[in-house]
Parts: C-alpha cells; structure tokens; sequence
C-alpha cells in the first residue's frame, strides 16, 4: 500500500519552539496542511526528573485542533522503571487514557546489558497498562531493538518503527521512506512507521526539519485504534449546508432526516420551515 493511503502525522519537541519560546508551532497551520495530518504525537518527558516545556501547549493545542494525541516519553534503561513511570504520569496529569496512548522512546542504552535494557523497558510497559488499561507503544527501530532488547520477555506492545531513506543535503528535505518498516527479529507488525527525519516543517519555522510518520492503516484505522469516531458538522438535509450553532456529530449518523437535524439544531432555519 502506497504511504498516500495510510494516515499521516508529525511528533513534536521543545526543538520545534525556538529556545527564546517567542516562534511557537503553528497549529493553525498544521490544522490546514495537505495531506492531512491525523495524529500527533508530543515528548512528555525524560527518564524520572525532565519535562518537555511545550507539552502542555502542544497537547492543548493539538486538541483544539481535534487531532488525534499520542504522548511520548523517553527511558533511560539505567534508572528505575517505577520513578521514571511517576514522572510520565505527573507530567501528563488527568488527561484521558482511553484516547490519548502512550509511547516509550527506546533509542538510548547508556552502556546497559540487554537484561537491564529489557527489565527496565519491561517493567514500564507494565506500569503503563496497568495504569492504563492500555497497550502501550513502543518507538525505535530494527536495528537497535534486535542489540538491546530481547522482545520475548516483553509484555504486549504495539510498535512505532522508524526507517528513512538516506539524507538530501541542505537545504532540501529528504522524502519520506516508503512503507512498512524494517521489523525487528520477531516482530510481525508495526503500528506507526517513522518515515522521516528531514521533512519540510510544517507550522513550525524554529526548526527547518520535521518528523514524518505513517500509520499502518487510514484515517478510520486511527479513530478506531482510539475507540473515537471522526465527528463532522451536521448537515442540512434540505440544500446540504452545515448548520449553524456549530453541532457535531458522528459521521456514521451524518445521514439525517429534516426533523432529526432540527432537534439536534433548532436554529436550522430551513429546517423550522419544513
């Protein structure tokens, strides 16, 4: 299946806010971008004691915008699973589970054996699901979990791979790695791949480069992962019109009789007429 027909998100940083937080991401822009950007995930924090500044912002803004949330932390294998879980969870606050999952960053080994790596990676996604009711995510590549983690004594995980293609020089942006990832050693499927390192930035002017991602499936696929359905304006029956008041609904009952729209939205003029 091409990358165009799978969903299409960015992660984001403090790297994408300059230093001085005066040039901010964009969300507006982000909102408008084509392809469509369905998902975004944000850095939460680092091991037991750092917090990512704009997490706060960008998950709040992200939500304005109604895209889809993922939040992201990275582990250190050398320090305990139980802090580095406190931290993650202090910094995300009583935000919904149940919509918003959550990944573990395993891209650092600090000189640890696999056993101390896949303990400590172990007993975190353990934390998370219970914490959770989840199955929590995992982001790295091929290579790096077949040196450092031994999967088998893992709990069940889903899997955000990344694999890009080799880097334009600047300024031009490198394109996106074609779907699926290289999987890891008894891994058989991904959930999201990270197709790119150095895509053109979207919204966000403080870093010239930008993560792309794909998920492994459409729009739908994204939705029903979270147990959200894409909610869009109603409609009127009578010239196809949104109308006013703002109302949503899902997009499975988009499909409404006059009276129907009217007791959603009784300033529908049109429909008061009927």
């Amino acid at each position: 299946m091409p990358n165009t027909a799978l969903a299409f998100g960015i992660d984001l940083s403090r790297y994408n806010t300059s230093p001085d937080g005066k040039t901010k991401v964009n969300f507006d822009t982000i909102a408008a971008h084509d392809p469509e950007v369905v998902f975004i995930a944000m850095r939460a924090g680092i091991s037991w004691g750092y917090q990512d500044p704009w997490f706060a912002y960008y998950f709040q803004e992200a939500g304005r915008i109604g895209r889809v949330r993922l939040a992201y932390h990275v582990l250190y294998p050398g320090e305990s699973a139980q802090l580095q879980m406190d931290n993650l969870f202090r910094i995300l606050g009583d935000i919904d589970y149940a919509v918003t999952p959550l990944v573990l960053d395993l891209e650092l080994d600090h000189g640890q054996t696999v056993s101390r790596i896949t303990k400590c990676t172990a007993d975190s996604l353990t934390i998370i699901q219970e914490r959770t009711s989840r199955i929590p995510i995992i982001y790295s590549r091929a290579g790096w979990v077949n040196q450092y983690l031994r999967v088998a004594d893992l709990p069940a995980v889903h899997w955000w791979l990344a694999q890009y293609r080799w880097p334009w020089p600047y300024p031009l942006h490198t394109p996106e790695h074609a779907c699926p990832p290289a999987m890891p050693k008894g891994i058989t499927s991904w959930l999201v791949h990270q197709t790119a390192a150095r895509g053109a930035s979207i919204g966000a002017k403080a870093n010239y480069y930008m993560d792309y991602n794909r998920w492994n499936g459409d729009k739908a696929a994204v939705l029903s992962y979270i147990n959200q359905q894409e909610m869009i304006h109603v409609t009127c029956p009578l010239d196809n019109l949104p109308c006013t008041g703002n109302k949503m609904e899902p997009k499975k009952l988009s499909s409404l009789s006059p009276e129907d729209v009217f007791s959603l939205n009784p300033s529908c003029s049109l429909c008061t007429s009927c």
